[in-house]
């Protein structure tokens, strides 16, 4: 069986990779869907917080886990 061309296995793998950016994609807006709901359930949604308030917050979530799995 003949090798395939150079074209043939650039346009082979941008659609592996085209591929991977979708799935990529839709498990972020999974994640994004989980948060928002969680936000929703707690009432977070309910407190006058700005953007950055919240992003500060979250960043702090994820400070103080990652500690704890380096401890």
């Amino acid at each position: 069986m003949a090798r395939k061309n150079l074209n043939d296995r650039r346009a082979a793998a941008r659609r592996e990779l085209e591929e991977a950016q979708a799935k990529f994609a839709k498990l972020q807006n999974e994640a994004a869907a989980r948060i928002g709901k969680l936000a929703v359930r707690t009432g977070l949604t309910d407190l006058d917080l700005s953007d950055d308030e919240i992003k500060s917050t979250f960043e702090g979530i994820v400070a103080r886990k990652e500690q704890e799995n380096i401890l």
